[in-house]
C-alpha cells in the first residue's frame, strides 16, 4: 500500500443498487447510513491489519498504523457529527412554539 491510497473519506457514500430516489425522502437517512458503513468499512479493514501484524504476515508496520489512524479519525468525526445533530435536536425542541 502506498501513502495517500484510499486516504480520503468520499463526500457521497456508497450506494446500493442504482435507484434514484424521489427529492427530500429519505436522503439524510441514506447519507447517514452510507457514512457509518464506510466508517465501519475502515474500522473492519484496520482490525484485518492488526490480526496480519500481529500473525507476522504484514511486510510494513506503517500500514498498520496508517489503517488505525484513519479508522480513528472517522469514528471521532461520526461521533462529532453524531453530537451536533443531537443539540441542534435539542435546541430545536427547547423553541417556543
Amino acid at each position: 500500500m502506498r501513502i495517500g491510497e484510499n486516504i480520503t473519506l468520499t463526500l457521497k457514500p456508497e450506494t446500493s443498487g442504482g435507484q434514484k430516489k424521489a427529492e427530500g425522502s429519505g436522503e439524510f437517512q441514506e447519507l447517514l447510513k452510507g457514512f457509518i458503513n464506510e466508517v465501519n468499512k475502515l474500522q473492519l479493514e484496520a482490525e484485518e491489519i492488526d490480526r496480519k501484524l500481529a500473525a507476522g504476515t504484514l511486510e510494513n508496520i506503517h500500514e498498520a498504523t496508517i489503517a488505525a489512524e484513519k479508522a480513528a479519525l472517522a469514528l471521532e468525526l461520526t461521533v462529532e457529527i453524531r453530537n451536533k445533530v443531537v443539540e441542534a435536536y435539542q435546541e430545536i425542541m427547547r423553541m417556543p412554539i
